[in-house]
């Protein structure tokens, strides 16, 4: 299921275009894979994200989407979520780039 929204092509005018309020994403490769998920206040975490912007950059990041909920726990709460339920559909695995969750 995911995040129902489309995928914006990830670069830094639109992340820019983000409002700065907690919510949950998924960063997704050329062919539309999804490679991370996170949480957070969406554009910060984001803009985080961008090659060069230390150890939360994710190699071959080229969409993303957005889903904005209530507040810090609730995106805490969205991201395991999807994190699970990506794990369902692929026989267990995490997106390439998250860590296994505690």
């Amino acid at each position: 299921m995911g995040i129902w929204k489309k995928w914006s092509e990830f670069k830094k005018d639109n992340v820019d275009r983000e409002g700065n309020v907690y919510g949950a994403y998924e960063l997704g490769d050329k062919d539309g894979e999804i490679i991370y998920v996170g949480h957070g206040l969406l554009r910060q975490r984001l803009m985080s994200h961008f090659l060069g912007s230390g150890s939360h950059a994710i190699p071959g990041a080229a969409s993303y989407r957005v889903e904005e909920v209530g507040g810090k726990e609730r995106a805490e709460q969205r991201e395991r979520s999807l994190i699970r339920e990506y794990k369902r559909s692929h026989g267990g695995m995490y997106p390439r780039y998250n860590k296994r969750l505690g």
